[in-house]
């Protein structure tokens, strides 16, 4: 008994949000006159209620997920108010779009985009429980009541009476009550909805149980089977769903919906070519059906084979011309695999008056399914005046190389390279490393250099500076919050025709948490530790900093203001063990798309530089980039 009163309690605050929801008007029924385009917001629209006590409690569930959430009263047709609540407006429904898909991967909850006038926003927005609701303006008479809803067609080609509520179709909510919503459907779809929101609200155990009751009702539906087996890979429960998934084939070898989501399973234990079999198989039973082209094309490009994903992602966006994921996985795939020729200028100038230009180039081009080819060019440049004490920099440094990079399977990637430099010194240089993904949120990199020109110290210019280096490094961002970045480096440094200046020790631990999505905003804490040998005490043309121990916090905002521009700035403070004082440095940069261009601009500011003679310094970085 006291189980039952638990369910049916967890069934009546569940589905309240969704089932009473009715479609609300962006605007009352009375007439209202056409508002300019300029005048409107977009919002992003995650739920609404009818309980003020379970739409602030909603609230607080989201400010605590790291949004802020705002509430607008609104009315339905029937005149009955609603509390709706919205995460972001936007200028432009883009935006709003991508808001969306990214509150609904974090979150897995549904979302609705809808546009409304920014004085009827600012009118009934409830800023806490003690707000007065506001009044309703509606005109009780059916003429005034059509011409709102003439004026609305003329603002929205889609107006708000035929508007789409939260989880659910609008054939069973439109211009229903919860009375009416429990009538007009049976026991099986009452309770699949149910169990549908038992999970999405946490209470996955309860849904699953829920879920395994009704499919011993009614043992004969393939369709709520296939959702259980559904329910059961989402919440993890991997055994399980095979098992079933196993005697499901065994009654039916040949059933789509079995395949369908045997290919899922498939794909979450990263066993890729199975997966494929399984849906090509389906897409002979039924060519062009985009569910299983759908799951075919993102299961190749996580399986590592973008040709297919290329040809799955084609297909499905014929059948389905307004698919935007589909044609946004398809640009980044075809942006990620042409041609590619990018410009890097920069200048660095530091507090003794040296300035450091760079103009950079690469090009890079897929020259196999496999393997991907790079050319780098750059010209650097190192100027420092004469100073008391301080001897004179003017060198020109020019370096080639020649980068290739192999995927031998989805998980590991080959590198290697050779290039060649002259101006302080010249010589040839080499690379040679790799890429592994040892598990899906991390990946483990090793690269060793040989003989590179050393730049990042302008006094090594004057003695043919170079160095040799090794380095490892893990770099993994987990559940879309936490990441962790480890990398360590052991660099020899060679001057004047190949003489041993010294070696350097580096391990740097960065620990990150991403605290908002949209916008998205991170902060860091890490620490960096280097000590540096001279190889010989008594040969010291120049300083280098002996040891370093340093703390930093830092954080770093993103935000798309259109489709085509990201403004994001970083920031932070350092404190080194070694020095009395704390430094600071931050910026803020620019990113543009127009089309197949790519443009950005970055500009740093730092108190300290970090070398022997520390000051302040600053840098100024550009690209240009181009998609053949």
């Amino acid at each position: 008994m006291k189980k039952t009163v638990v369910l049916l309690f967890l069934f009546m605050t569940a589905l309240l949000p969704v089932m009473s929801a009715t479609p609300l008007l962006a605007e009352d029924n009375a007439a209202v006159p056409v508002v300019q385009e300029q005048e409107r917001i977009w919002t992003v629209r995650v739920s609404s209620f009818s309980k003020a006590d379970t739409a602030w409690n909603f609230m607080s569930y989201l400010k605590g997920e790291g949004y802020k959430p705002i509430m607008v009263y609104l009315y339905d047709s029937k005149g009955n108010g609603w509390r709706v609540v919205q995460i972001g407006d936007y200028p432009t429904r883009s935006q709003a779009r991508v808001a969306g898909r990214i509150f609904k991967k974090r979150t897995g909850l549904d979302y609705l985009i809808r546009s409304m006038p920014i004085a009827l926003l600012e009118e009934r927005t409830l800023d806490s429980r003690r707000s007065p609701i506001p009044s309703n303006k509606a005109v009780p008479t059916a003429r005034a009541a059509a011409a709102a809803r003439t004026d609305r067609a003329a603002v929205e080609e889609s107006s708000a009476v035929s508007q789409k509520l939260v989880g659910a179709p609008e054939s069973l909510f439109y211009e229903l009550d919860q009375r009416d919503v429990l009538r007009a459907t049976g026991h099986r779809q009452q309770n699949v909805i149910l169990a549908r929101i038992m999970i999405r609200r946490g209470y996955v155990e309860d849904g699953l149980r829920l879920y395994a009751r009704l499919l011993r009702i009614y043992p004969d539906d393939v369709e709520l089977r296939e959702e259980y087996i559904g329910a059961l890979i989402d919440s993890g429960e991997i055994e399980k769903s095979a098992a079933m998934l196993r005697d499901w084939l065994g009654h039916d070898p040949h059933s789509p919906r079995a395949l369908r989501q045997e290919a899922r399973l498939r794909l979450l234990s990263g066993d890729y070519s199975v997966q494929i079999n399984s849906l090509d198989y389906l897409l002979r039973l039924r060519p062009g059906d985009t569910d299983s082209l759908s799951a075919k094309a993102y299961g190749s490009q996580q399986g590592g084979d973008w040709l297919s994903a290329i040809e799955s992602f084609s297909e499905l966006i014929d059948a389905e011309p307004h698919n935007y994921e589909a044609r946004q996985a398809l640009s980044s795939l075809l942006m990620e695999r042409r041609p590619r020729l990018v410009l890097t200028p920069s200048v660095y100038l530091q507090s003794d008056e040296s300035v450091t230009t760079t103009l950079g180039s690469r090009f890079s081009m897929q020259l196999t399914d496999q393997t991907r080819g790079e050319f780098y060019y750059a010209n650097t440049r190192i100027y420092r005046p004469q100073q008391d004490g301080v001897e004179k920099i003017n060198k020109d440094v020019n370096q080639a190389a020649i980068l290739f990079k192999r995927d031998f399977n989805r998980v590991f990637t080959g590198i290697v390279g050779v290039g060649a430099f002259e101006g302080t010194a010249s010589g040839v240089s080499g690379a040679l490393g790799f890429d592994w993904r040892i598990h899906e949120p991390g990946t483990f990199s090793a690269m060793i250099d040989y003989d590179n020109p050393w730049l990042d110290e302008p006094s090594a210019a004057n003695y043919e500076g170079r160095y040799s280096q090794l380095s490892l490094t893990y770099d993994g961002f987990y559940n879309d919050e936490w990441g962790l970045f480890l990398n360590g480096q052991l660099r020899q440094y060679k001057l004047e025709s190949d003489r041993n200046y010294g070696a350097k020790g580096i391990y740097n631990i960065i620990l990150t948490r991403r605290v908002l999505a949209d916008p998205d905003l991170f902060v860091s804490y890490s620490f960096y530790r280097s000590f540096f040998k001279y190889d010989d005490e008594n040969y010291k043309p120049f300083e280098v900093v002996d040891n370093e121990s340093i703390h930093t916090l830092s954080a770093s905002f993103s935000k798309s203001i259109c489709d085509t521009i990201v403004f994001q700035a970083a920031g932070g403070i350092r404190m080194d063990e070694f020095k009395n004082s704390p430094s600071y440095f931050g910026g803020p940069s620019l990113a543009f798309r127009l089309g197949r261009f790519e443009l950005s601009l970055d500009y740093e500011y730092s108190s300290d530089s970090g070398l022997a003679g520390g000051g302040e310094t600053q840098f100024l970085s550009g690209g240009i980039g181009y998609v053949f």
